[in-house]
């Protein structure tokens, strides 16, 4: 039952992506071993949206190491158990608390030799700022400890680079890139193995120097969809001769479409901007509190519309209101209703 209900809510969840993008591209499936352990190493940039654009693309369900201080309560806990977390405690947590690491190590290093797959973000932070930062020590400890346990463990790294076009909008479109998988065995240093992943990373995600971050970033613009090219991208930094940002041309469609969006669906953006956005604590958790507020409320405002059509006229009338609506929001985001010149949020 626990399964059946875990699967129901990934099929769930990636209807609701599939809503909220304009597209999503996932390139590197294949890289995957199928028959090994594998531990995905993510960039992180957009808060939730990377975790689950990951476990919806992915046919094995993934385990999740997740700051410990979001586990936060009875109801919190068991809802984060039931989706395959696992807390990792970092120093900003209290150094009392880091003890409690090895009990997850043990755990990390049993699940990994039944040949299950898990996800960490090795930049221990998330930002939206388009380069990989500098990786924590946590994911070396975890295969370490998963290596004293079982030394010929075949443990698989799968690096992926997760991009976005505008990561903070709705309609925004991603690129997942699943890097070739490295094996653990074939690195004794630690150093060298956390340098190999370093690399991949930035070969699957725009990776700005951070020495001319700001230089390359006023060049190539704060968002836009060649963002989800990153080997382009990366090239074109590399040469330093960059196009005409295309920010500089104007295009009323976006605007219009959105526009078109707004008032559509103008009850749900006033309860929005009213009532969550101004909560939202950061950039980065924009998109994660947008997309948890339409997967609450969209169902709710549905079933209201349901029922005071079916009961004023007919089910036809009724059912054909609610997918009437729905079409037009989905229509919308996939023409595009997103640029970078656009400066309000919905």
């Amino acid at each position: 039952m626990k399964q059946l209900s875990y699967s129901f809510l990934k099929l769930w969840v990636k209807l609701a992506l599939f809503c909220y993008y304009k597209k999503i591209r996932v390139e590197g499936l294949a890289n995957i071993p199928k028959d090994k352990p594998v531990l995905f190493l993510s960039n992180h940039q957009n808060a939730l949206m990377d975790v689950l654009l990951i476990a919806t693309s992915v046919k094995k369900s993934p385990w999740f190491i997740t700051r410990a201080d979001v586990f936060r309560g009875k109801f919190i806990k068991s809802l984060f158990q039931f989706l395959k977390m696992i807390p990792i405690y970092r120093i900003r947590d209290g150094k009392s608390n880091l003890h409690k690491n090895m009990a997850i190590f043990d755990q990390c290093g049993e699940l990994l030799q039944s040949n299950a797959s898990m996800v960490l973000f090795p930049e221990a932070n998330h930002s939206l700022q388009r380069r990989v930062r500098p990786l924590s020590k946590g994911f070396t400890r975890i295969i370490e400890n998963a290596l004293e346990k079982d030394p010929n463990l075949e443990l698989q790294l799968v690096p992926v680079g997760q991009n976005y076009a505008y990561p903070t909008q709705v309609g925004d479109s991603a690129t997942l890139c699943f890097g070739e998988p490295i094996s653990v065995q074939q690195y004794k240093d630690s150093l060298d193995l956390k340098q190999k992943v370093f690399e991949n990373l930035t070969r699957l995600t725009t990776h700005f120097p951070e020495a001319e971050y700001d230089e390359i970033m006023h060049k190539m613009g704060v968002e836009g969809e060649h963002y989800l090219n990153p080997q382009e991208t990366n090239a074109t930094i590399t040469k330093g001769v960059f196009p005409q940002r295309m920010l500089k041309k104007r295009n009323l469609a976006p605007k219009i479409l959105r526009l078109l969006f707004l008032l559509w669906n103008l009850p749900l953006v006033f309860l929005w901007r009213i009532g969550l956005k101004p909560k939202v604590p950061e950039p980065e958790f924009m998109a994660t509190f947008r997309l948890g507020f339409a997967l609450f409320t969209y169902p709710l405002f549905y079933t209201g519309v349901l029922t005071v059509f079916w009961n004023i006229y007919n089910a036809d009338v009724a059912f054909t209101a609610v997918l009437s609506h729905t079409a037009v929001n989905l229509v919308l985001v996939k023409i595009g209703i997103v640029s970078s010149r656009l400066k309000t949020e919905v």
